[in-house]
């Protein structure tokens, strides 16, 4: 019943399994050796049932015509996928859905062209039934694929580059796409291998220049920016700041469901809120949900709403503005940007304490304006 091929891998399977046990009971149940021995066990498991399954290739078959069969890569591939598996359940869940991907489609390629070789007797013709069957999936696949690298390639050099030398390659290089596609329209009699070598060796540069672009780096002011954080993080005093209050918005497409609108008039302070007559000095606004504050600057000078979002007793921070981290500079606030006579802007802010846990209260203010602030109650 058992011969020798499924004699050696029900061993291995069985050695495989004892190993698997030691380990779990002896040295760590969740580790990288346990997953991967767990992964052998199996894949040995797998082999003995297939080994058992075509009983070890039975003579009596009549062997295949071997022109019939051609050489493949998808097994390989399909290991490939395997082991970005294993690296997506130790390091980080993009490789185990990449592994997932690539296993599924080099199973599919490879079941395509192990039915495309006993279509027929003819080769040609069980090639011309894989083509058939494949390429309207495969071609929009490889294509999305080589647009994407040659995009992603393009940005790692406009990154790299300074700006001026960025307009002139991009200049350059729409216009090299443009002479070439003309001179493919007009002399379409051109050899398909010259074609398919100018497209080649224009990807390839383009993939080096990207390559090369990725190990220089970002170009001095974007690194600057990004170590930085300059649109990170707000700057919420009387001065200017070079980069948040850069562009700022004058006003805005949606006003709806704002808890206050918030004016400086005249040197004075003031909210309007709905079902009010007259302007208020308190607000009261709910807690753990996100509440918008509209800031409306009639001042000659340029202005802008600060949010004092107090200090927490304990715990969690008092309040989050727009999803972002509230401490800055060590004043736990947020701010819109500096706005001119006439304009507004919007705070969203989610303040998670109530107002008795504080030990400051929070308070809405404009800098440079003295005298003058609004109590915002969470209860």
């Amino acid at each position: 019943m058992f011969k020798t091929g499924s004699k050696l891998f029900l061993g291995l399977s069985g050695f495989a399994a004892f190993n698997l046990v030691a380990y779990v009971i002896f040295v760590e149940r969740l580790a990288i050796g346990g997953v991967a021995l767990s992964l052998v066990f199996a894949a040995l498991t797998g082999l003995a049932a297939i080994v058992l399954l075509i009983n070890e290739g039975d003579n009596e078959r009549q062997p295949r015509d071997a022109a019939l069969i051609g050489a493949s890569l998808w097994p390989l591939t399909t290991v490939v996928g395997i082991v970005l598996l294993i690296l997506g359940l130790i390091v980080a869940q993009i490789y185990f859905i990449l592994g997932i991907v690539v296993v599924l489609a080099a199973l599919a390629e490879w079941l395509v062209q192990a039915w495309s070789e006993s279509a027929s007797d003819d080769p040609a013709h069980n090639e011309s039934a894989r083509q058939r069957l494949l390429h309207p999936i495969e071609f929009p696949v490889i294509a999305t694929l080589g647009l994407g690298v040659v995009i992603f390639s393009f940005s790692r050099i406009m990154l790299a580059i300074s700006k001026s030398a960025g307009a002139v390659s991009f200049i350059v290089a729409a216009s090299l796409v443009l002479l070439i596609g003309a001179l493919f329209a007009l002399r379409p009699a051109l050899k398909p291998a010259l074609v398919s070598g100018i497209c080649v060796i224009g990807a390839v540069g383009i993939v080096a220049g990207g390559i090369a672009g990725a190990g220089i780096g970002l170009r001095s002011d974007l690194a600057e920016a990004a170590e930085e954080g300059h649109y990170l993080h707000r700057e919420c005093g009387v001065e200017k700041s070079k980069y948040f209050d850069k562009k700022a918005m004058k006003n805005l497409s949606l006003r709806s469901n704002a808890a206050a609108i918030v004016e400086l008039r005249d040197g004075k302070l003031s909210a309007i809120m709905v079902g009010f007559n007259t302007p208020q000095q308190l607000i009261t606004a709910s807690r753990a949900n996100p509440v918008t504050f509209i800031f409306r600057n009639f001042d000659p000078t340029e202005r802008r709403l600060v949010a004092s979002l107090g200090n927490a007793m304990a715990g969690a921070p008092a309040a989050e503005s727009d999803g972002e981290e509230a401490d800055h500079a060590g004043k736990n606030e947020t701010c819109t940007q500096l706005i001119p006579k006439g304009a507004e802007q919007a705070l969203t802010i989610k303040y998670n304490k109530p107002t008795i846990a504080q030990t400051e209260p929070f308070t809405l203010t404009v800098p440079g304006v003295a005298g003058q602030s609004i109590e915002v109650l969470v209860p």
